[in-house]
């Protein structure tokens, strides 16, 4: 049973921290759609400086995400922070992918490199565990 349950908490460590950065960076979403007139969720905007909020919100969420990946891992939480990365980089070349010509391919490329950056200051540089 005690087997079980560190799996779990494994699965759980990753997947849950994964889902919780995308919740985060589509609430983000939300509140800067009201609060920027013609802004739609989902779709490229038109200003510039939106983009790199939306950029700041996800690496602020990633950051915090691998810090709690790192502390919710039963054992080898560099390990599950490595398990968290693979996710997150292959879906986003996935969605690199599915959405190339939809918006330009700059805000991808620096998605993509948010992701491993923001991930190790959260798991690695505000745990301590080096």
């Amino acid at each position: 049973m005690k087997i079980l349950f560190t799996v779990l908490r494994s699965i759980a460590a990753v997947l849950v921290t994964y889902v919780l950065v995308y919740v985060v960076v589509m609430l983000g979403e939300q509140i800067i759609a009201r609060l920027t007139p013609g802004y739609i969720p989902g779709q490229v905007p038109a200003h510039l400086y939106l983009i790199w909020i939306n950029t700041a919100i996800y690496a602020i969420a990633t950051a915090f995400c691998g810090w709690l990946c790192v502390l919710w891992a039963p054992a080898r939480p560099h390990f599950h922070l490595l398990l968290l990365f693979i996710l997150g980089e292959s879906a986003g070349l996935y969605f690199t992918v599915a959405g190339w010509g939809t918006h330009p391919h700059w805000i991808s490329f620096l998605w993509l490199a948010v992701w491993p950056i923001f991930l190790w200051i959260g798991g690695v540089r505000l745990t301590g565990n080096s």
